[in-house]
């Protein structure tokens, strides 16, 4: 599993810009199961009131990405 984190991450594995908010959750990058969420830092430069939910939102990324990668597993 491909973890792209941020915008950087998307364009490097995606070879193309993607909104990150349009595409945040699981998709092929360069031709392997990958997921697209934000970066981390992200979160500090948000407005304090958007923090918690947003925060909150990536923390359900990982543990989606952790699902995605233990189903592999199991396929494999």
């Amino acid at each position: 599993m491909v973890v792209a984190l941020g915008a950087t991450a998307t364009l490097a594995l995606a070879g193309k810009p993607l909104a990150i908010t349009k595409n945040r959750g699981p998709i092929v990058l360069d031709g392997r199961p990958g997921y697209i969420t934000i970066h981390p830092s992200f979160l500090l430069r948000m407005p304090e009131e958007d923090k918690a939910a947003a925060y909150k939102a990536f923390v359900a990324d990982m543990k989606r990405i952790r699902r995605l990668v233990n189903a592999q597993k199991i396929a494999a």
